[in-house]
């Protein structure tokens, strides 16, 4: 059975909120900001660790806390963000920001070597009962973003490491955009059939950069068409998440959208 999965948000300072939120929603989706909150049902964590870069003792005693206190749990997902160790994140071009390079830039075979490693910690502490995946992220053109939004390189890291995909539509769009190509070839490009996961909103497009950039928009008719194909055709799918912050009322229309297709 498909869940709608829902981040746990801003939304939840209000418990009137919180209440609705969950009353529409199968399971919550936990991250770093929010690992305080108590909610019941919080399936999945989405932690914002690069496995793709060199993990110290103190980030794996983070990830063993959160196994300790999230008794819910059955996925948590990892970023493939950047290549960069400590990036700069520039908001004159787009107001979502943009990573410059900051700190050691990875090699894609590092980036590879490294989740390697990290993955044998990381499934050693969740064990056979939690599943592991990774999201895909939005390109921009600078060095801070080389490999991670390659559908080959991100291909690597699922398959060599036997993980799940978290497929956020949008940064695949965005992606592509920004790379110029053709979307339905990027997208071919992935590990679809590893998908677990969906995160759900529209992009935007900057007019005076031309860059498509992560707006977090209501979802639109195409991008429910778009879930609505993938989980046709990808039975392996257990969680849609609808990442959509601005007003509470937008979020309920959204999520009872996407209910409608299950």
């Amino acid at each position: 059975m498909i869940k709608i999965a829902t981040p746990i948000s801003h939304f939840f300072k209000s418990s009137e909120y919180s209440k609705q939120i969950i009353e529409i929603s199968d399971c919550l989706e936990c991250r770093d900001s929010t690992i305080e909150n108590d909610s019941p049902n919080q399936e999945i964590f989405h932690c914002e660790l690069q496995p793709i870069h060199e993990l110290k003792h103190e980030d794996f005693s983070y990830l063993e806390s959160i196994k300790t206190s999230k008794k819910d749990l059955k996925l948590i997902t990892f970023h493939l963000a950047t290549s960069c160790s400590k990036p700069s994140i520039d908001t004159s071009k787009l107001k979502s920001g943009v990573f410059q390079p900051g700190g050691y830039t990875y090699e894609k075979n590092e980036m590879l070597s490294n989740a390697k490693k990290n993955f044998r910690v990381i499934k050693k502490i969740f064990g056979d009962e939690i599943k592991v995946a990774v999201e895909n992220n939005n390109y921009y053109p600078t060095k801070a973003y080389n490999h991670i939004a390659d559908a080959e390189f991100i291909n690597d890291v699922v398959t060599q490491n036997n993980l799940y995909f978290l497929f956020d539509i949008a940064h695949s769009k965005i992606s592509a955009f920004n790379k110029k190509l053709s979307w339905e070839d990027y997208k071919a490009k992935l590990p679809l059939e590893r998908i677990i996961q969906l995160h759900i909103c529209s992009h935007d497009t900057d007019p005076v950069s031309n860059l498509a950039f992560d707006a977090h928009n209501y979802p639109d008719k195409f991008e429910i068409q778009e879930v609505k194909k993938l989980i046709n055709n990808y039975s392996q799918i257990e969680y849609l998440t609808v990442e959509f912050y601005r007003d509470l009322n937008g979020l309920v229309k959204s999520i009872k959208s996407i209910k409608k297709l299950l």
